[in-house]
């Protein structure tokens, strides 16, 4: 298979971007969680908003622009070689604006529009052209500043939800601006919350709750494949972290944290360990699902009007109101019709990436998709939304592309030289599942902290996969700045 990185001694951009770009990941998570209870504080307007948000874009965009310049000019951007997941994500982008011009829609709206879903593969290509491979230190640094940063959001969250809603609005909201995009007005920032939920300085709650499931993710592949004194501590760091996802209200992030300490043994070939995992979920899951029974309220209420406990919002996922809303207006509606629509109307492009016009044509339709035209939430059910936009075509091409990052995770789970590296295959093998799984309730792959992080350890992977790592490792490890890692 080829290779994504380049067979080139470190030399030119090497030198003196490499040993910045792990100070740079580090920035840039840390200004993905802070940076919306920040903007609300500095009572920026619409435009200076929509600035702000755009300068960690522009300063990764910039970056992969003078990587990918010193590389034509020294003739080195030749010898890179393109991998399958290069051709798959190629095809991908070329046949979406294809699917634009055949559908008329909005050049200028269905790029943005791939731009949300696509933008932080911009850190996967700097880190796969530098074949840049993290320090023993750089790793440990990284996984320590995830860890601070998710304990700390975990106890925000558990301060706002004690403390009460004016508390939280009041001094970790984001701002609400409303901006006009290409002749479309669109209210960005601040959204209404469920009442007692915390978002610790995300501004709302899914960022919150997914950031914690990337964490807790790591952390749980770390413990499982550690002993003694660091596992304890490890497991200790997923119970406070999984507290944070229950005090955000989110139950999706909930339900897949559950799970994932099965996943990380499993990939890890820990085939004990998933036993004893099952067992106790054949226990825990029974008991629990009785007592959020007991916990839910006598009716169903909408939690953005009344105050919930946790426990009672849980409860409501066994109300027959929850699922009749979600089975005829809500995911489950775009889920079984939307979905179902999109699949069989003949139109293996789909209707093109601009939403508007999508949803247009959708809603032309008549019935019961006349309700698209004025839905914000249609592209929380991410996976189907896809399939409107880009057809089943460019929806197999986006999961082929996922397999591909997935199975070099797996392969360096197994194959790995270092536990660090053991640890990333393995993470990112199980954040993969995670990914795909929760495309069918949020959209993911447009949340900045979860998106970033992502494709920053898929670079890493794929790096450390290639033949050049490989044959380096096979060679006995390079020191790139510190300890070989390879």
């Amino acid at each position: 298979m080829a290779v994504v990185t380049s067979q080139i001694p470190a030399s030119g951009v090497r030198v003196r971007i490499q040993p910045l770009l792990g100070s740079l990941v580090a920035f840039l998570v840390v200004v993905f969680v802070f940076e919306e209870s920040l903007y609300g504080r500095l009572g920026l307007s619409g435009t200076g908003y929509l600035v702000a948000k755009a300068l960690p874009e522009l300063v990764l965009y910039c970056t992969l622009l003078l990587v990918l310049a010193d590389r034509l000019v020294s003739g080195k951007l030749a010898r890179y070689q393109p991998s399958i997941f290069d051709l798959f994500l190629t095809i991908f982008v070329g046949l979406a604006f294809l699917s634009l011009w055949i559908n008329g829609g909005s050049i200028v709206e269905g790029a943005l529009n791939l731009r949300t879903m696509l933008r932080y593969v911009s850190v996967f290509y700097i880190i796969a052209l530098t074949g840049w491979r993290p320090t023993i230190e750089q790793f440990e640094r990284l996984f320590r500043i995830l860890v601070y940063l998710g304990l700390l959001q975990s106890g925000l969250i558990l301060l706002q939800h004690l403390l009460g809603d004016a508390f939280r609005d009041a001094w970790f909201s984001a701002p609400r601006a409303e901006v006009e995009i290409n002749g479309v007005q669109r209210l960005l920032g601040q959204m209404d919350t469920k009442l007692g939920a915390g978002f610790g300085t995300f501004g709302k709650t899914p960022l919150a709750a997914f950031f914690l499931l990337f964490v807790m993710t790591i952390v749980a592949c770390r413990a499982t494949m550690s002993s003694g004194r660091t596992a304890r501590r490890g497991w200790l760091v997923y119970v406070v972290l999984l507290l944070g996802v229950y005090f955000t209200y989110k139950r999706a992030p909930l339900l897949i944290a559950l799970i994932v300490p099965i996943l990380a043994a499993w990939m890890s070939g820990r085939f004990v360990a998933v036993r004893r995992y099952l067992v106790a979920a054949m226990v825990i899951v029974p008991l629990a699902m009785v007592a959020i029974m007991q916990s839910a309220p006598d009716k169903y209420v909408r939690e953005k009007e009344v105050r919930l406990s946790p426990a009672e919002s849980l409860g409501q996922l066994f109300s027959d109101r929850y699922w009749s809303i979600a089975s005829s207006k809500s995911r489950g509606w775009m889920i079984r019709e939307v979905g179902a629509q999109a699949l069989g109307s003949f139109r293996p492009l789909g209707y093109g990436p601009d939403e508007a016009r999508a949803k247009r044509e959708l809603s032309a339709t008549g019935g019961e998709f006349s309700k698209l035209a004025g839905w914000g939430a249609f592209d929380d059910v991410y996976l189907v939304a896809c399939l409107v936009y880009y057809g089943p075509i460019g929806v197999l091409l986006l999961l082929l592309a996922v397999l591909v990052v997935y199975r070099r995770a797996r392969r360096l789970g197994r194959n790995g030289r270092s536990f660090y590296l053991r640890v990333a295959g393995t993470s990112l093998g199980v954040l993969t599942v995670i990914f795909l799984l929760s495309t069918l309730v949020v959209r993911l792959p447009e949340f900045r902290s979860f998106a970033f992080a992502y494709w920053a350890l898929a670079g890493i992977v794929m790096v450390a996969t290639s033949r050049e790592g490989q044959r380096i490792s096979d060679g006995g490890g390079q020191v790139i700045g510190g300890r070989s890692v390879v």
